[in-house]
């Protein structure tokens, strides 16, 4: 009996001492007006903790998943919000360690949804954007109302750092609707939240893009690849990775990035005819070109943009595209806008073993093409 005793208070010992480290923690922490939960700590990596607590908004889309990768990599939690159907936020879970990942259903209309997203976050990131106008949302309920909300709410709540995506060329006086509304968000974010980091990213290339598939598939189905002013518009095509980079890094060091606008192209500026000659070599596809009027193409694309349920459900070029596709869509940094240089930072060249790879599922012969057709 006094052998169990002895254990006993031992036993109390010891949990006695394992609880002062706690107590002691959870007095700097009623001394602070930090929350303990965000102090970073770790050695950087996944399994660590960067102190970054963000939610995305926008986090299903194409650019989101690299985003909530390249923050989960390095140890941040993020709230990843998404509306419709739960799992299209599942393959979102791994990219970062157990639990550190927090699928969060929101509506963008439901504003006590967004409020319980962002309440315990210190950067928000709004990635939210539509190519075309649907039955519930228009491009400016997304691109403009959205955003405004998002960063009211970001203000109100203490969110400590806004970073909003908008898009190269976003000009309130473009004849396209997608740009202009997009200028139109840059200037309510601003209005609400005047610290906030605005990103306007050049067209994007990746696995899931709407740049090189959409290419591919005309080169693939369209019996001649349309060119409107000869081709002679200019882009500038960045991976969309380079770009989460960017994300990333303005979460982590927001002193660097606070109240900045940013455009961010690739190494090197294509004609849209050296573009698609580039999907043709890449591809090896047999097609050729067919200079369009501009009314001629306007008149295709008012029927092929038209939604239709099973034959034509998510349109990949419309009238706006359109616009787009005969503007130069390039870094221009008008207004002293900064870019990769700035941040001693140097993007994935286009003609890469990246982009290669996203043709590989367009060639005639599959992955192994060049063997047969050179």
């Amino acid at each position: 009996m006094l052998r169990l005793h002895i254990l006993s208070n031992e036993t109390k010992s010891a949990r006695h001492f394992f609880k002062l480290p706690v107590r002691y923690m959870a007095s700097i922490a009623s001394s602070s007006s930090v929350p303990p939960a965000i102090f970073a700590r770790g050695s950087g990596g996944r399994s660590s903790f960067s102190g970054v607590i963000a939610t995305v908004f926008g986090s299903t889309g194409f650019l989101g998943r690299y985003v909530v990768n390249q923050l989960g990599r390095v140890g941040s939690q993020v709230i990843a919000t998404w509306r419709g159907d739960e799992l299209d936020a599942r393959h979102l879970k791994p990219m970062g360690d157990l639990g550190q990942i927090i699928p969060f259903e929101i509506e963008l209309r439901h504003h006590e949804s967004l409020r319980k997203s962002m309440e315990n976050s210190n950067v928000v990131i709004n990635l939210l954007g539509k190519n075309y106008s649907t039955r519930y949302y228009s491009l400016y309920d997304v691109h403009v109302t959205a955003s405004r909300t998002i960063a009211q709410i970001a203000k109100e709540v203490g969110v400590e750092h806004f970073i909003h995506i908008s898009s190269i060329g976003a000009d309130k006086n473009s004849q396209s609707e997608f740009l202009r509304t997009k200028a139109l968000g840059e200037e309510a974010v601003r209005d609400a939240f005047p610290s906030a980091t605005i990103i306007r990213p050049c067209d994007m290339f990746g696995d899931e893009d709407n740049l090189i598939n959409r290419a591919c598939i005309i080169a693939k189905t369209f019996p001649f690849i349309p060119l409107v002013k000869d081709g002679k518009s200019k882009l500038q095509p960045v991976w969309c990775n380079d770009i989460a980079m960017v994300i990333r890094r303005a979460s982590q060091d927001p002193e660097m990035f606070l109240g900045k606008t940013f455009e961010l192209g690739g190494t090197k500026v294509y004609t849209i005819r050296e573009f698609y000659e580039w999907i043709l070599a890449e591809t090896k596809l047999p097609n050729n070109f067919q200079v369009l009027p501009h009314r001629v193409a306007e008149m295709i694309l008012f029927f092929a943009e038209k939604r239709i349920p099973i034959f034509n459900p998510d349109p990949k070029y419309t009238r706006d595209h359109l616009i787009r596709e005969t503007s130069d869509m390039i870094v221009t940094c008008k207004n002293g806008e900064l870019t990769f240089a700035d941040i001693d930072a140097v993007p994935h060249d286009f003609d890469s073993d990246i982009a290669k790879e996203v043709t590989k599922l367009y060639r005639r012969a599959g992955d192994a093409s060049e063997l047969y057709y050179r």
